[in-house]
C-alpha cells in the first residue's frame, strides 16, 4: 500500500511540475479556451498533455525502484501497450482538435479504430454488467465493447465545460476503479489508476476554477477514453457479478449528462454532434457559481463512486438501495435544472396515458364528420354537423361569418355558445379563413374558455381534416348559388332580345 501511496504522489509531483511548462507551450501554441465564468482571459487549453506526461514519468521512477509493484507493473507491459496505444492515438486526436479542430466524423472515426484496436487485443465486455450472463457473439461484444468506449470517451468530452469538472470526476473514477481493483487482487490496474489520480490532483491545482488551464480534448478524450477502458478490463478479470457492475457504475454522472444530451437533442430536432450550452454545469451555472456548480457535482460524482463501491459486499436490498439513490440523484439533476424537452416529454407522456383513449375518440370523430360532410348537404345541415362535432370537442363558442355571394346577399349562419358560458370571460380564440379555390369564402371562430382541460385531440387534424370538408360544402353551395345566378341572368338577356326583335318587327 505505501507503494500505491508513493506512486500517487510522485505522480502528483510530476503533475505540479509539468502542467506550468504545458501552459507555456498552449500560450506558445496559440491553443487557447474561454472561461465558463465571462472572463475574457486567453486560457491554454492543453492541459490533458500534462497529465500524460506526470503518468509516464511517474511509471518512470517505478521502473527504477525494486519492489513487487515494479515487478508486477513490468509483467503486464503488453496489457500497458494495450491501453496506452491506442490512448495515445485519442489523445494525438485531441491535441490535433484543440490546435487546428476536427469534425466530428473525423473525431468519432479515430476513436471507434482506438476502441476496434483494444477489442481486437483482447480486452472486451464478455459479461453484461446488469445480468451476469456470458456473451458468446463476438460480434455482440465487440458492439457492447465499442459502443461503452466510445461513449465514455465522449462524455467526458462533453462535461468537460466548467473549471475542474472533467478532472475532478475523473479522478473520483480513478479512485473507485482503485479500490475495487486492489480489492480484486488486480495490482496493475491499481497502478495504472493511482498513478492518474495523482496526476489529476496536481493537474487540478491549475484547473479549478478560476483555472489557469484547460484539459482541452487532448485531456477528455484521453483520460474518458482510459478510463472506459480501465473499466472494461477491471470487469473482465472480476470473478463476481457486484464486481463487474462497480466500474460501469462509477461513470454515472458522464453518462446522465451524455443520455441526457442525447435525449435533449433528439426531442428537439437538433443535431446531435452540433454543441450547445445546456448540460448540466451550464444549468447549474445559471444560479451558482463556477465553484460551487463544480463542488456540487463533485458531490454527485463521489456519490456514484461510493455507490459503487457499496456495491462490492452487499446484498440484493443493498444494490436496489444503491440504484434508487442513482436514481434519486438523477431525478434531482434533471428536475432541478429545469430541461424544457424533458418537461415536454413528461406532460405528453402523462397525457398519453391518462386520455389516449379519448384522444383516438376524438380523432375517430373527426374522420367521421369529415366523412358525413362529403355527402351533398345543404348549408344549413353542413353547418349543423361541424358544430355539433366542434361541441363534442369542447369548443365553447362556434360562429361563421361567410362572404357576399354573386346575388348581392351574405348567408346567415346561427352562432352556437355552450349553455352557461360567459362572452365576457376570459377565454381564448382562434380565427380560421375559409377558402376554396383561391376565392375567401369567410371565416370561422372558436373560442374556448381559459383554465379548463386540454384539448384532447390532435389539432393539426381540425385544421387538415375537418375544416377543409366543411370548405368544399360551403364552395359547392357557393357554386351552385353562382350557376343559378348565371341561369337567371341569361334568362333575363334572352328574354330582353326577344322584346328587342319584337320591338324592332313593329317598327318595320
Amino acid at each position: 500500500m505505501r507503494s500505491y501511496l508513493g506512486l500517487f504522489f510522485i505522480a502528483a509531483l510530476f503533475s505540479l511540475l509539468i502542467t506550468p511548462a504545458v501552459r507555456s507551450l498552449g500560450r506558445w501554441l496559440e491553443s487557447y479556451g474561454q472561461a465558463d465564468d465571462g472572463r475574457e482571459l486567453r486560457i491554454p487549453r492543453l492541459g490533458g498533455l500534462a497529465i500524460f506526461l506526470a503518468a509516464f514519468a511517474a511509471w518512470g521512477v517505478l521502473l527504477l525502484l525494486p519492489n513487487d509493484v515494479r515487478a508486477r507493473f513490468l509483467s503486464e507491459w503488453r496489457t500497458l501497450a494495450v491501453l496506452m496505444g491506442p490512448g495515445t492515438l485519442v489523445l494525438l486526436l485531441g491535441l490535433y482538435d484543440d490546435l487546428a479542430g476536427a469534425t466530428p466524423w473525423q473525431k468519432l472515426m479515430i476513436e471507434l479504430l482506438a476502441a476496434g484496436t483494444v477489442w481486437w487485443a483482447g480486452l472486451r465486455i464478455d459479461q453484461l454488467p446488469l445480468i451476469g450472463s456470458g456473451i458468446h457473439s463476438h460480434f455482440l461484444s465487440f458492439l457492447l465493447t465499442v459502443f461503452w468506449i466510445v461513449a465514455m470517451t465522449n462524455s467526458f468530452n462533453l462535461i468537460d465545460g466548467l473549471d475542474g469538472l472533467a478532472a475532478g470526476i475523473a479522478f473520483f473514477v480513478t479512485l473507485s476503479v482503485f479500490v475495487v481493483s486492489l480489492i480484486q487482487g488486480s495490482h496493475f490496474v491499481c497502478i495504472l489508476a493511482i498513478t492518474l489520480a495523482g496526476a489529476l490532483l496536481g493537474f487540478l491545482r491549475f484547473n479549478f476554477s478560476p483555472a489557469t488551464i484547460f484539459l482541452g480534448d487532448t485531456g477528455s478524450l484521453f483520460l474518458g477514453f482510459v478510463l472506459a477502458t480501465l473499466a472494461v478490463h477491471t470487469s473482465q478479470k472480476s470473478s463476481t457479478l457486484l464486481a463487474i457492475v462497480v466500474p460501469f457504475v462509477a461513470f454515472g454522472l458522464p453518462a446522465l449528462d451524455t443520455l441526457l444530451t442525447v435525449v435533449r437533442r433528439f426531442l428537439s430536432g437538433r443535431p446531435l454532434f452540433v454543441g450547445d450550452h445546456d448540460h448540466i454545469h451550464h444549468r447549474l451555472l445559471r444560479r451558482l457559481s463556477p465553484r460551487a456548480a463544480a463542488l456540487v457535482l463533485y458531490a454527485m460524482a463521489a456519490l456514484f463512486s461510493l455507490g459503487s463501491l457499496l456495491i462490492i459486499h452487499s446484498t440484493g436490498n443493498l444494490v436496489a438501495l444503491v440504484a434508487t439513490l442513482a436514481g434519486v440523484s438523477g431525478w434531482f439533476l434533471t428536475s432541478r435544472v429545469h430541461y424544457e424537452e424533458l418537461s415536454e416529454l413528461k406532460v405528453h407522456v402523462s397525457r398519453a396515458l391518462h386520455s389516449q383513449r379519448r384522444v383516438l375518440a376524438n380523432q375517430i370523430l373527426i374522420r367521421k364528420v369529415s366523412g358525413q360532410l362529403k355527402e351533398p348537404l345543404d348549408l344549413e345541415r353542413s353547418w349543423h354537423v361541424l358544430v355539433k362535432a366542434l361541441e363534442a370537442l369542447d369548443f365553447d363558442t362556434v360562429a361563421c361569418q361567410l362572404s357576399v355571394w354573386q346575388n348581392g346577399s351574405t348567408p346567415f349562419l346561427a352562432p352556437w355558445s355552450r349553455p352557461g358560458e360567459s362572452e365576457n370571460g376570459d377565454c381564448w380564440t382562434v380565427s380560421i379563413p375559409l377558402r376554396a379555390g383561391g376565392k375567401a369564402l369567410g371565416q370561422l371562430q372558436l373560442r374556448r374558455t381559459l383554465g379548463k382541460e386540454h384539448l384532447i385531440f390532435h389539432f393539426s387534424s381540425l385544421l387538415d381534416t375537418l375544416i377543409p370538408a366543411f370548405e368544399k360544402q360551403v364552395k359547392r353551395c357557393y357554386d351552385s348559388e353562382e350557376a343559378n345566378l348565371a341561369v337567371m341572368y341569361a334568362v333575363e338577356r334572352q328574354v330582353a332580345f326577344q322584346h328587342s326583335v319584337l320591338a324592332n318587327g313593329r317598327k318595320g
